[in-house]
């Protein structure tokens, strides 16, 4: 489980935990590794940012999981990949640990130093945190300055992350590279669906299967012969909204419905339809990762291994054709620019723990049981 420390700050839970007076031995400190020891009250900050993980992680397999999370309910029993959520936020906290001594070392190493504005905006967030919440941290053991050692390892960890893999770093990234894995993990689309059927485990009507891929070749004809694909997009939803109304009921008072009123709707819908026109430059258009599963995993796979940019293709899964449009993504200056620190850190994720891991295995470490035993995760969420 090799989570960065800048996750830790994104996956903050706000906890409390109870002490008792319980235990043997120094349980001040959680682990030493080198000449660092790490305090307890970093250990039992990580686990509540272990708990949000797991969350998180059981989310990933049902929503669920993420709406008992909100409503209060114990996950503590849940299991995550055959290990008990406590042991999760257990072994988490400990390596969060861990990387955090490997960090400052690093850091060091490279000669780096956190600027004055780096600096200010640590403080900045320490005092608005501390103002927050010191009460449920005092409560949870939990001091002012280990809030303010999270923060400052957070930015050294960014730091310490772009001197190795930035543009012009140690490891000789280009922009180029970014860009690459942006194509290679993303698809720029549109595309119009021609459902078949409503779902797989239908039986399906061969008939009317053929008819809706004739009507999906019908339109890709016209979109390779150079009709506007937003227009056919538009023009097949309204045959669809005209089909749906045919078969609802309507309603017997509907033409009682009062002019004035309806013509204001008019007026209103006109008025948003244009304001929609000037400030959506990319109406009807879809960005999709290459891991996503939606509309369906089929429909991912085939934009990704069939579909190839500049155009159009019918493609097919176990309900639906598709005619679908694969355009430049790079065109997308903006959300290139919007998300770029996202694809550096995606490109380099794995090599970047592999570092930690590498480094961190040239230390000699000591893990302090007493501690592990005594700081239970049922005690850092105030469950015990």
């Amino acid at each position: 489980m090799n989570k960065l420390l800048r996750k830790a700050l994104v996956f903050l839970t706000i906890f409390a935990v109870v002490f008792s007076l319980a235990g043997c031995g120094d349980t001040s400190w959680i682990v030493k590794v080198d000449d660092v020891t790490v305090n307890a009250g970093m250990y039992i900050y990580y686990q509540g940012a272990g708990y949000t993980a797991a969350v998180y992680e059981l989310a990933e397999e049902d929503s669920t999981y993420y709406y008992y999370y909100l409503f209060g309910y114990s996950l503590l029993d849940q299991t995550i990949d055959d290990q008990s959520v406590s042991d999760y936020m257990s072994d988490y906290a400990v390596d969060m640990c861990k990387q955090y001594v490997v960090v400052q070392k690093l850091f060091e190493e490279l000669g780096l130093e956190l600027s004055e504005t780096e600096l200010a905006n640590i403080e900045t967030s320490v005092a608005n945190t501390w103002e927050s919440y010191s009460e449920t941290y005092e409560a949870a053991g939990i001091s002012e300055d280990t809030i303010r050692k999270v923060a400052e390892a957070t930015m050294m960890e960014e730091d310490v992350f772009n001197a190795y893999y930035e543009v012009g770093s140690l490891n000789g990234t280009t922009e180029d590279d970014i860009k690459d894995y942006l194509e290679d993990n993303y698809a720029r689309i549109k595309y119009i669906t021609f459902e078949f059927s409503e779902s797989a485990d239908d039986a399906i009507d061969e008939d009317y299967k053929a008819e809706m891929l004739e009507i999906a070749n019908s339109y890709l004809e016209r979109a390779e012969a150079g009709e506007s694909m937003d227009d056919l997009i538009a023009e097949y939803a309204e045959i669809l909204a005209a089909a749906e109304a045919e078969e609802s009921e309507e309603e017997e008072d509907s033409e009682d419905t009062d002019e004035d009123t309806a013509e204001d709707t008019e007026e209103e819908a006109e008025e948003v339809e244009v304001e929609d026109e000037e400030v959506d430059e990319y109406a009807n258009e879809y960005i999709i990762s290459i891991e996503g599963t939606s509309p369906s995993e089929k429909f991912v796979n085939y934009v990704f291994t069939v579909c190839n940019v500049g155009e159009y293709t019918v493609i097919q899964d176990d309900t639906c054709f598709y005619l679908v449009e694969r355009l430049d993504i790079l065109e997308r200056d903006d959300l290139y620019e919007a998300n770029r620190d996202s694809y550096l850190e995606a490109l380099f994720d794995d090599a970047y723990t592999t570092l930690i891991n590498e480094k961190l295995a040239t230390y000699e470490v000591e893990v302090n049981e007493n501690s592990i035993k005594r700081y239970t995760a049922e005690r850092a969420l105030g469950m015990d």
